[in-house]
């Protein structure tokens, strides 16, 4: 069973849907229900649709992206920050953990772990 698509309800879904084609490889796929859906290269789809009014999001809630390799989780978060995006500094568990790891969000507010572990 493959997990294909996230619907993320959010205040400014043009605002959203740019963050996520420049910074995680998204690309337009169609417009519906007054908001984007945009597809990455493996196929995975995410609606970012306005709502009003807007909800938070519980605590805890993220969506995470796994990397391919450690160095490019330091790459990202080195980009985002240049851009303006808010960053936490990215967390190194190596050499006890394969596990590297930094948190940001989108413009929305919804909170993104970026990751590396070995496949």
């Amino acid at each position: 069973m493959d997990l294909n698509h996230l619907n993320l309800r959010v205040r400014d879904a043009a605002a959203c849907r740019d963050f996520y084609m420049q910074h995680f490889g998204f690309h337009p796929a169609f417009e519906a229900e007054g908001g984007y859906f945009v597809r990455n290269d493996e196929g995975f789809l995410l609606a970012l649709v306005p709502a009003d009014p807007h909800q938070p999001l519980p605590a805890g809630f993220h969506v995470g992206f796994g990397l391919a390799a450690a160095d490019d989780v330091t790459t990202l978060r080195g980009d985002l920050t240049a851009a303006g995006v808010t960053t936490t500094d990215v967390e190194d568990f190596r050499p006890g953990e394969d596990y590297v790891t930094f948190r940001c969000w989108d413009p929305d507010g919804t909170e993104i772990e970026v990751f590396w572990e070995p496949a």
